[in-house]
């Protein structure tokens, strides 16, 4: 008996081709999903409800990528971006959808992902808190140098691009006071003389600008960061920034010379004013220094805290701890009514000033302890420290829980955990861990903050409780 193969089916589509599709969903960065001929299509600034030309910009065997050409019928959330800057810009993805739908987005991202990564089928009800003002919400800002015909440009880097930077006249996620900063910081670089780093070349003189800007205070604390090279050419442009923005009272000079693309330098130089910046979160009044981890979004992160304080009902009798705790707000927020917080953290500068800040605030019983989470409670004993814990709180970066700090977390059977998260994935693979490994444990609260309005990024507030 011969046999025969079946010709391989052709794709449905090629690269430059330009076919008319529905976009269906809305997928991460701001890319609409469509299907065409069963091929799955990622449509770039594509929304659910268009109906659009697109023109395809790169084939896959299971999918391909495209950009719109023209909407012969919009979808009814669609609106004008605020910014002149959006779809250049990689600082924001989601301007062109309305703020409600963005917010609806998110939470159906939410469930979505808990109930397919995390296999949590049963979700309590979902609190919602979106902003009242989405702009303009960003109390910290990284920008960046970068050359542009010949001159110097400072902006953000170009979606999609670790090389090309987006010159911006204003910024509509960070305070108005960060834009005027950024356009001054511009031609103080420009008139140095000096250029901007290349990134590809590892050459260059000015690469980076980290601004703060206090709710507290107004004043805002600026770091230039370089390349290795003259200071004064540093010291000429941190005083022209500070003759025509006055509330501007800090200016640190930063050297990197690293070829990573990352702000944080290899050391620092106080050039006016302090180091540091007050700010203040509810009742705390903190000392924050330029590359510390604090929520960007501090008048939403309030909430949330008002939320995690309520819930967690504290008598005064209370041990906490906080896992992954920064500067130790929230271990500092619930110390009043608690008779012990514990802080966690691995950066050695950020729990000097959690210390610090603790004793700024009056709050005695509140300890922080340096060292790697999964260390601290796997070799170290971290539980021991005081009586067993009767609330766990945990803010862990973007991947999640180490594997190695979930046994010694479930050993210490902490009557509720409190785990706040700003990846849904990350959050869904350790919920259904815990929930696996714990079955005593049950998903009592779930709350979405939208601290990062015209992003697709989100803040989630889930509780375990026994």
């Amino acid at each position: 008996m011969t046999t025969t193969t079946p010709p391989a089916r052709s794709r449905p589509l090629r690269a430059g081709q330009v076919v008319v599709v529905e976009i269906e969903k809305l997928a991460l960065l701001g890319r609409g999903i469509a299907r065409y001929e069963g091929m799955t299509v990622f449509v770039k600034d594509g929304l659910p409800g268009d109906r659009a030309q697109i023109c395809v910009t790169k084939c896959k065997p299971q999918y391909a990528e495209a950009r719109l050409v023209q909407l012969e019928r919009p979808s009814p959330h669609r609106m004008t971006p605020a910014c002149r800057h959006f779809g250049a810009c990689g600082g924001c993805d989601l301007q062109h959808l309305d703020y409600p739908a963005q917010v609806a987005w998110k939470q159906t991202q939410l469930v979505e992902t808990l109930q397919h990564l995390g296999g949590l089928k049963t979700l309590p009800p979902i609190t919602v808190v979106p902003m009242d003002d989405p702009w303009h919400y960003r109390n910290k800002m990284e920008f960046s140098f970068g050359e542009e015909a010949g001159r110097i440009v400072a902006g953000l880097h170009q979606r999609g691009s670790f090389q090309r930077i987006v010159k911006l006249e204003h910024c509509w996620i960070a305070p108005p006071l960060a834009s005027d900063i950024l356009q001054q910081a511009e031609l103080a670089a420009n008139a140095s003389g000096l250029p901007a780093y290349d990134p590809r070349r590892h050459q260059g003189f000015w690469r980076y600008l980290v601004v703060r800007v206090s709710r507290a205070t107004g004043e805002a604390l600026l770091m230039l960061v370089t390349n290795e090279g003259p200071r004064e050419a540093v010291v000429r442009a941190a005083e022209q920034v500070t003759r025509a923005l006055p509330t501007v009272t800090s200016v640190l000079w930063g050297v990197s010379t690293r070829v990573s693309d990352v702000a944080h330098p290899e050391r620092t130089e106080v050039l006016i004013g302090r180091d540091t910046l007050e700010e203040r979160i509810g009742p705390l009044a903190l000392e924050v220094r330029p590359m510390n981890f604090l929520q960007p979004n501090l008048s939403h992160a309030e909430r949330l805290y008002r939320e995690m304080q309520a819930a967690a009902g504290l008598q005064g009798r209370e041990t906490v701890y906080d896992l992954y705790c920064g500067l130790g707000v929230i271990a500092l927020l619930l110390a009043p009514d608690a008779h012990r917080v514990y802080g966690v953290e691995s950066e050695p500068d950020h729990v000097a000033l959690a210390s610090s800040n603790a004793s700024r605030n009056g709050l005695s019983n509140a300890t922080f302890v340096c060292g790697k989470v999964e260390d601290l409670l796997l070799r170290r004993g971290l539980f021991r420290l005081g009586p067993p814990p009767d609330l766990v709180v945990v803010d862990p970066p973007r991947v999640g829980l180490h594997p190695e700090a979930i046994g010694p977390l479930l050993q210490a059977q902490p009557p509720r955990l409190f785990y706040i998260s700003c990846n849904p994935a990350s959050l869904a693979h350790d919920l259904k861990v815990l929930l696996e490994r714990e079955p005593r444990w049950r998903l009592t609260r779930l709350s979405l903050y939208d601290f990062f309005p015209q992003t697709g990024h989100m803040e989630v507030f889930a509780t375990l409780e026994r």
